[in-house]
């Protein structure tokens, strides 16, 4: 994936009692004020002391998993309400900015990514082992992440991260990165298949009762009580 396809665009906008930040590009540690890049820093000095409820309209690449994570823990402690709106893309370490939401909403079309952690590494084989284990332990950190967002379990989740899985903004949705698609069209009472086909039924079922009820002779008062007194006769 190419990270640099998505340009650095930083917001920081207050309206009608709330807070909406933009966050665009690539996440990695900012090391100069015009760093086109996000990370946990820039969003701390943002959302400090901020006491209203915020929007963060996202669209990233990912990047550093340490400063998604940082990212993550900021907004699950932060005091107010957060709501993460995806605008194009929450890949891999930009899921996890996605996690931390209190509401976390999906634009029509966006889309989310995870896979497992990935380096690069040289030295000696001692070198690489040390790689490998801390390439565990933080696919062991964003699978805790992960699992405790979506309610998904480590296996899945495992199996999701080794196949570097995107979801689209429904199937976000329906396995828990996400809790809405905005924008998305409901369907409309009398028009989807199950209430047109309840509909048919019903009126079947009326139509059918009219045609039988034409059928039937009335009978006369007091019929059922002589029909029961014929069978007390006759000892049935």
């Amino acid at each position: 994936m190419n990270r640099e396809k998505i340009p650095f665009q930083f917001l920081n906008e207050a309206k009608d009692g709330k807070r909406i930040v933009t966050l665009s590009g690539v996440i990695r540690k900012r090391y100069w004020e015009d760093d086109d890049c996000i990370d946990a820093k820039l969003l701390r000095n943002t959302l400090d002391g901020v006491e209203d409820d915020v929007t963060i309209r996202l669209n990233s690449p990912g990047g550093d998993v340490f400063e998604g994570v940082e990212m993550y823990n900021y907004l699950k402690d932060h005091k107010s309400h957060i709501t993460v709106e995806v605008t194009g893309q929450a890949a891999s370490a930009a899921s996890l900015i996605l996690a931390g939401a209190d509401t976390a909403i999906m634009d029509m079309g966006s889309v989310v990514m995870i896979h497992e952690a990935s380096c690069f590494c040289w030295g000696n084989k001692n070198d690489m082992k040390k790689s490998l284990e801390a390439l565990e332990a933080i696919d062991q950190s964003i699978l805790d992440i992960y699992t405790n967002r979506t309610g998904q379990s480590a296996e899945q989740i495992t199996q999701w991260m080794a196949e570097e899985k995107n979801f689209t903004a429904d199937e976000a949705v329906t396995y828990g990165f996400a809790d809405e698609v905005k924008g998305k069209a409901e369907s409309k009472p009398g028009v989807s298949g199950t209430d047109l086909a309840g509909i048919i039924k019903q009126a079947v079922a009326q139509e059918m009762a009219q045609y039988q009820a034409q059928f039937k002779k009335p009978e006369a008062p007091g019929a059922k009580q002589k029909s029961l007194l014929n069978k007390l006769r006759k000892g049935d």
